[in-house]
């Protein structure tokens, strides 16, 4: 007998796992699990309402058991234990984390404990419960400071510049170790600066929708205004991820989530 996919999603109420979690309920893959603590970096109803979407949309995948939402921590080792006893879960898009650069500098311990040692405890189950497929949401912020562009997933990662950055890429670097002892199938998506629909308000392109209506509204210009992005629309990021899940074994690998088009 053929076992069930089922998808944990990690981080599933925030700005992207909200959206990755209705494209894995849409296309019918398997079984979604969503995880999230509705930390308060950025206002907890905002996820509310994003959880609140996707009940409305999918009832009867509720209903059914077949989406299941789950409040939690990545650092409840016991909770997550219990998840993956319960659910088997085969599939696990690993979202969840403190995002910032700037923040990351007042708080470093938190966001060790969080980017790093909850991605270990995921990892840690991954390997023991023999997962299908681990995807880690990772960021371009691991590549530092550099004027070659674009980046390629073959650079240098080893001088970052903010704690946030740092835990990313020691989390990539515990992932290869967990690929290396374990067999477990790793793919790291690098990603750059998203936007789209239910956008993390902290996020420049909220700022400037807001700044458009609200005439109040002060937006902090760093840098003479000469910094460039690279921003990629939140359905091609979503396109990576299912990709990264659905494709068959890599073993370890990094792909970087952009446009290339700073």
């Amino acid at each position: 007998m053929v076992k069930a996919n089922v998808y944990l999603v990690t981080g599933g109420a925030g700005f992207i796992g909200s959206h990755l979690v209705d494209r894995l309920l849409q296309l019918n893959l398997g079984d979604v699990i969503l995880l999230d603590n509705f930390n308060d970096y950025y206002s907890p109803l905002i996820k509310q309402r994003n959880v609140s979407l996707l009940k409305s949309q999918y009832p009867n995948k509720v209903l059914d058991g077949s989406f299941i939402i789950i409040h939690g921590s990545i650092n409840d080792q016991e909770l997550l234990q219990i998840i993956f006893n319960k659910y088997q879960i085969t599939h696990i898009a690993h979202l969840a984390a403190l995002a910032g650069v700037r923040s990351s500098t007042s708080q470093t311990g938190k966001y060790m404990e969080i980017n790093y040692n909850g991605t270990q405890n995921l990892l840690e189950l991954a390997a023991s419960h023999k997962t299908t497929q681990f995807v880690f949401a990772s960021t371009s912020s691991v590549y530092g400071q550099t004027d070659k562009l674009p980046f390629i997933e073959t650079d240098s990662c080893s001088k970052p510049l903010s704690p946030y950055a740092a835990t990313k890429r020691a989390a990539e670097m515990l992932a290869h170790v967990y690929n290396n002892m374990h067999g477990l199938n790793i793919t790291i998506l690098r990603l750059f600066n998203v936007y789209g629909p239910r956008g993390r308000p902290d996020m420049m392109p909220m700022k400037l929708m807001h700044a458009s209506v609200d005439k109040t509204c002060i937006i902090d210009v760093f840098d003479d205004g000469e910094i460039k992005r690279d921003w990629t629309y939140i359905d091609d990021v979503i396109d990576g991820f299912i990709n990264a899940l659905e494709q068959p074994p890599v073993g370890y690998e990094i792909i970087n989530i952009g446009c290339g088009n700073p």
